[in-house]
């Protein structure tokens, strides 16, 4: 797997443990046939679209500048994945022109193969540990329809327009799911869906 390969992944990842669902990538940017830009992610969170461009090292004031015009251009939030600034003025740039930054952990850079290999099967374990620690004991009805309908859903909002409720009342379900115990997952959505559908096999 290329550097520029890795590092996209691993953005990926970062946007989905942030909540962030992606739905496009390397889309290109046209007017009148024209190629204006091409935008590393379009991601959405809270139905809200953004605009994610990808660095694997420190942004400069023109990373920042380009993802917010790429964002504009696209009627999205812009967003920047990176290992930091380049320094004082693109981070000074960034907080003017609304630009989120999310940050690549330095240690990914420093693992070899075999370590990585060796974290990405406890991250699996983990995973799969949390997806089957379901209870299902004392269910209410409302609180199995909250479980079907995310298990037959493709995204938070979905769930939550199949309920017929807002996604702050879908939230709160999903806590009280939680306090429960019936659930364990918080992100991404798609790891959330799975444990419902496990849990509906266990009712």
């Amino acid at each position: 797997m290329t550097r520029g390969v890795w590092v996209e992944a691993l953005a990926r990842l970062i946007l989905e443990l942030e909540g962030f669902s992606v739905e496009q990538t390397r889309l290109r940017l046209e007017r009148n046939g024209v190629s204006l830009a091409e935008v590393d992610i379009l991601a959405r969170k809270n139905g809200e679209a953004y605009a994610v461009e990808v660095k694997s090292g420190r942004v400069s004031v023109t990373d920042v500048r380009q993802v917010y015009a790429n964002a504009a251009l696209l009627g999205a939030k812009p967003l920047l994945i990176a290992r930091g600034f380049s320094d004082e003025a693109a981070k000074a740039t960034a907080e003017e022109l609304g630009v989120k930054v999310l940050l690549i952990p330095d240690y990914v850079y420093f693992v070899d193969t075999e370590e990585l290999l060796r974290l990405v099967e406890e991250a699996v374990a983990l995973t799969l540990e949390k997806l089957l620690s379901v209870s299902p004991a004392n269910l209410s009805p409302p609180e199995v329809e909250v479980v079907k309908a995310i298990a037959s859903s493709s995204s938070f909002e979905e769930a939550a327009r199949r309920l017929g409720v807002s996604t702050d009342a879908l939230g709160k379900a999903v806590e009280a799911l939680r306090e429960k115990g019936a659930i364990t997952l918080h992100s991404p959505f798609r790891l959330l869906r799975l444990q419902c559908k496990l849990l509906l096999l266990s009712l």
